[in-house]
């Protein structure tokens, strides 16, 4: 790309952002539901409306490459993206997008060489060069499988694409998760595959900043994906729903893309998925973000876990879009803003308030996220973090 593209894109960004924020009324409601808010303690520059503003006065001021430039980064990295903010704002006053403008700020740092944070260019350069941001090998990318009976696509047909995720390939904590779900479209007789050389949906380098990356990757991914010839697309992790959802256009044009929950809920409630009586549980659900937030899929998690026998489902303090962000979205999984994982130990103490002995959640973020908590908290003998897949796949009835 030219110079002038950079530049164009540069003042395009500039106009889009200081034309949004000049319609805040500066009401500061975003701010009683925003948790970066709460867990820093009340600095105004970590709400809302305090991030928006600093993004603007800093463009209108000519700070972006001043002095401060760094002070502006740090303020506009520290947003888990979450969208309580937007939520709040939609509900109480103008319905800014202050999620969007915080993310093109980003776009705008990057394009000027301040951003994204130090710790989160490595991620980002990984992703360019092996497809996922934890410099693993694409060639193991499928390790987590490597025992099991499953199409490889495109090689293979298959009329749904299983879209594992960088995460659950690659952390062994969450490799299971992969494994769960394939035994349950085994079980469910799904016709399924999984992309023999699959790569980063790209939703880390969006939420970093790197636009031109992302477009890139957009468009070789889409690629890739429709040339699997399958009719739906399932996912692990609700960025990578989110993100395909949202930015790729020719995707969902011609293919059906959902959650895993929003598939297995549709598996049950069709008969598909034969269940067997199991011990007592007491449960709780942690919302990820970017389902509840983002898209309101709060039912089909709950339906599922209330369908298990002996399950008892007990809600949390916050729950459904009034959900506590984990701290772990909007690239925050490579930058630690609180100096500890506050926002994750507030959500273990609230699952431990109500008494359940395991938090579900449906997202690897949050699940690593919330398992540090258990883990720095030391509650691991009272509480225990799993995710949705595996809970569903322990109860499938044995085949006769």
């Amino acid at each position: 790309m030219n110079d002038d593209a950079f530049a164009d894109a540069e003042e395009q960004l500039r106009t889009e952002i200081i034309d949004t924020v000049r319609r805040c009324r500066k009401c500061n409601y975003c701010y009683s539901a925003c948790p970066l808010f709460q867990s820093t303690r009340g600095f105004q520059t970590s709400g809302p409306s305090g991030i928006i503003q600093s993004l603007y006065y800093g463009i209108v001021w000519g700070e972006l490459e001043g002095q401060e430039k760094e002070t502006l980064r740090d303020i506009l990295y520290q947003c888990t993206t979450c969208n309580s903010c937007v939520l709040t704002c939609k509900d109480r006053a103008t319905g800014l997008p202050i999620v969007e403008v915080i993310e093109k700020g980003r776009k705008l740092l990057v394009e000027m060489m301040n951003g994204p944070m130090p710790s989160q260019r490595k991620p980002m350069e990984q992703i360019y060069s092996h497809g996922n941001p934890y410099q693993e090998a694409q060639e193991n990318r499928l390790a987590w499988g490597a025992d099991l009976n499953f199409k490889r696509l495109p090689t293979d047909e298959a009329e749904t694409l299983f879209y594992v995720g960088c995460t659950t390939s690659y952390e062994p904590e969450l490799q299971n998760v992969g494994r769960s779900l394939v035994k349950i479209f085994q079980h469910a007789g799904v016709d399924f595959g999984v992309m023999a050389e699959e790569k980063c949906c790209a939703d880390p380098v969006d939420k970093m900043g790197d636009m031109f990356l992302y477009q890139e990757m957009v468009e070789q991914n889409e690629e890739a994906i429709l040339a699997c010839g399958s009719s739906r697309l399932v996912t692990v992790s609700p960025h990578c729903f989110h993100t395909f959802t949202q930015s790729y256009d020719r995707l969902t044009a011609g293919m059906e893309v959902l959650h895993y929950t929003m598939y297995l809920d549709k598996l049950l409630a069709d008969g598909r998925l034969r269940l067997q009586a199991a011990l007592p549980r007491k449960i709780t659900y942690h919302d990820p973000c970017y389902l509840g937030k983002h898209h309101e899929i709060l039912e089909a998690p709950r339906n599922i876990l209330r369908r298990l026998p002996q399950v008892t489902l007990v809600e949390m303090e916050q729950y459904g879009k009034d959900s506590l962000c984990c701290g772990g979205g909007g690239g925050r999984m490579f930058y630690e803003v609180e100096g500890n994982n506050w926002l994750g130990e507030t959500r273990i103490k609230q699952a431990l308030d109500v008494k359940a002995e395991i938090i579900v959640t449906a997202c690897p973020w949050c699940h690593t996220m919330l398992d540090n908590a258990v883990k720095n908290l030391g509650v691991g003998g009272q509480l225990q973090v799993v995710e949705l897949a595996e809970i569903v796949a322990g109860y499938l009835m044995d085949a006769d």
